[in-house]
């Protein structure tokens, strides 16, 4: 057996007495599978057992409400908020900045912002002057008309001569007719044809915008630093000697380490001896073991076997036997074995006949009972809802929570709604009531599982709809929300608004993806198509397998069915072979749905008298 082994078949002892457990006493535990599709949504907080779907759990405190996550202690929705985090050594600082979602935003240090717009300085969010902006110490500069120059601890902005010039030192160049020359440590710009020019033209090169001299200098990420000796190479923005010291850590958060013996190496922020050490990694990070460790063994170099003797799984060599023909994790066995089953790459024994594998991959007999989630219930042939049986001849199962099954009655999330009542909104699986919509009025507008305040604007692309505060002079392109003054856009892609060709009536376009669900009866029982983008150009769309839905009916319509586009860049950015709903003016799609038939469900049953 592999020396790995012992952890593997303490889990496999376990899990085999927890399947025989429930078999034979029914006893209820809670799940926590990993991706699964099968509504079990428990996990722990703290001794209470909550579902993912409605709470969220931040250091062993249960916070009620859907679409939750955890910055540090404090709950937040990444819909409408942007949790920053920082690590100083081994403390983690974090901060949630509300309005603006985590979908858009990036961080600065611990503030978010949004990078379309906006650029981080030395810690301070400045306003983009273009959209080619970028950072000239705690100041911003335009790279296409301006010049950042001189050395990382006094930078000046210069306004560029022309697309040739460069920088040396604090002055600039041009690149076609000088050279910028490293003369007893100070850089000069003199003629392509002077001596030093001829001199320096193979040790000069360009470091972000500054010229720097390879032979005695380091370029680490734009910065120019002195190179002390041949030995020495960046790590991060600093330089140390290769054969004396390590940079070790992640990317975010390198060490320079003193190495011990030419023979160390790296293992995360630490150093070990490749020679008598490995550097294990594992799910909870890296530590450092002797090289006859088990964990050193697995990664090791892989073993020779000889397969007409042996037979290799998952990285395990074991003694063949004619009948093995499959793997069960490392674990080899046969087909027409009896007695065997294997359930989540574990081989169970003993097995009786009509044993199957449970979705949560514990064996279990359905001539017995059922099992929901890894709950056992007596009852067999049941329909499972969680933990929970259900029927569904007179009850609805939402993401594992029952409901009374009526007419009209559709899931919200892990609740149910009568999609008629027009006090009430599904927003993405998150159901607003009268309650917390009297105050806005109007036709009530969802944006991803929000609902839209009036001062807000949703924009949405084919994979996201994000809200944002409203501002002048901004306009959405996709998900993205963006500067007039900065960007354009057209269908779905921003652009420079310096890029050749861009004039004002491109400046000002929207293109967006609308949502189906944002519709009001009125507007959804009206003639609408649906269709599957065929191709796409400047001038139309073509569309197969159209049909026209005017509430309650359906008529095909002949293939292809082109639709002119006046202005292609108002028209949103469509996927070929993806369906949507349009009509002359708008292309639609359905966020609250997760599929064509789904949707064409909710408008018919929403239509019907």
């Amino acid at each position: 057996m592999c020396g790995r082994n012992f952890l593997k078949c303490l889990q496999m002892f376990s899990l085999w007495a927890l399947g025989f457990v429930l078999l034979i006493f029914g006893i209820t535990t809670v799940c926590e599978p990993a991706g699964s599709n099968n509504n079990c949504h428990r996990k722990d907080c703290n001794g209470t057992w909550y579902d993912i779907k409605e709470a969220t759990c931040c250091e062993n405190r249960l916070h009620p409400g859907a679409s939750l996550s955890c910055c540090g202690n404090e709950p937040y929705s990444p819909g409408t908020a942007t949790c920053c985090k920082q690590q100083h050594r081994h403390t983690v600082t974090a901060r949630v900045t509300q309005g603006l979602s985590e979908k858009v935003s990036s961080c600065c240090e611990l503030k978010a912002y949004n990078p379309v717009n906006e650029i981080c300085c030395q810690s301070a969010i400045i306003a983009k002057p273009s959209p080619m902006a970028e950072c000239c110490g705690k100041d911003v500069f335009d790279r296409v008309k301006q010049l950042c120059c001189g050395s990382p601890d006094i930078k000046m902005i210069l306004m560029r001569n022309s697309s040739h010039h460069q920088c040396c030192g604090h002055s600039q160049y041009d690149t076609e007719t000088q050279c910028c020359c490293s003369n007893e440590k100070r850089l000069e710009v003199y003629p392509k044809i002077s001596s030093c020019c001829l001199r320096d033209s193979t040790s000069a090169h360009l470091c972000g915008n500054e010229t720097y001299d390879k032979n005695t200098q380091l370029c680490c990420q734009s910065t120019v630093i002195d190179k002390h000796s041949p030995n020495h190479r960046c790590c991060d923005k600093r330089a140390y000697d290769g054969e004396k010291e390590l940079c070790c850590g992640p990317i975010s958060d390198k060490k320079i380490l003193t190495r011990n013996s030419p023979d160390h190496m790296c293992c995360h922020q630490g150093q070990f001896n490749s020679k008598t050490e490995c550097c294990c990694w594992k799910d909870d990070g890296a530590e450092i073991q002797p090289r006859n460790s088990s964990c050193c063994q697995i990664k090791a170099t892989p073993t020779v076997y000889n397969p007409h003797i042996q037979v290799c799984c998952d990285g395990c060599i074991s003694a063949w036997k004619p009948w093995m023909d499959q793997c069960c994790g490392e674990t080899p066995y046969g087909s027409g074995q009896c007695g065997v089953l294997c359930c989540n790459n574990t081989l169970y024994e003993d097995r009786v006949d009509g044993q199957e594998c449970s979705e949560m991959g514990i064996p279990y007999n359905p001539a017995k009972g059922t099992i929901c989630c890894s709950q056992f219930h007596g009852s067999p042939g049941q329909h499972c809802c969680g933990t929970e049986i259900y029927r569904p001849d007179v009850e609805i199962c939402c993401n594992g929570h029952r409901h009374p099954k009526s007419e009209n009655i559709h899931c919200c999330g892990v609740k149910a709604y009568n999609i008629k009542d027009p006090q009430m909104k599904c927003c993405a699986g998150t159901l607003y009531t009268l309650t917390s919509l009297h105050k806005h009025g109007g036709d009530l507008q969802c944006c991803g599982s929000t609902l839209q305040e009036p001062q807000d604007i949703c924009c949405s692309s084919e994979e996201e709809e994000v809200i944002y505060s409203a501002k002048t002079g901004f306009r959405c392109c996709g998900h993205l929300y963006y500067n007039t003054t900065l960007w354009s856009c057209c269908a779905g892609r921003l652009r420079s608004i310096h890029e050749p060709g861009q004039g004002q009536r491109k400046m000002i376009n929207e293109s967006r993806v609308l949502s189906v669900n944002n519709l009001n009866k009125t507007d959804l029982c009206q003639k609408m198509h649906i269709g599957t983008v065929e191709s796409v150009s400047q001038q139309s769309v073509v569309f197969g397998n159209v049909l026209t839905v005017h509430g309650m009916e359906a008529e095909a319509l002949p293939f292809p069915y082109v639709l002119e586009t006046d202005d292609r860049c108002s028209f949103p950015k469509l996927i070929l072979g993806k369906t949507y709903f349009f009509n002359k003016v708008n292309v639609f799609t359905d966020f609250n749905h997760d599929s064509v038939l789904q949707s064409l469900h909710f408008i018919i049953s929403k239509c019907s008298p």
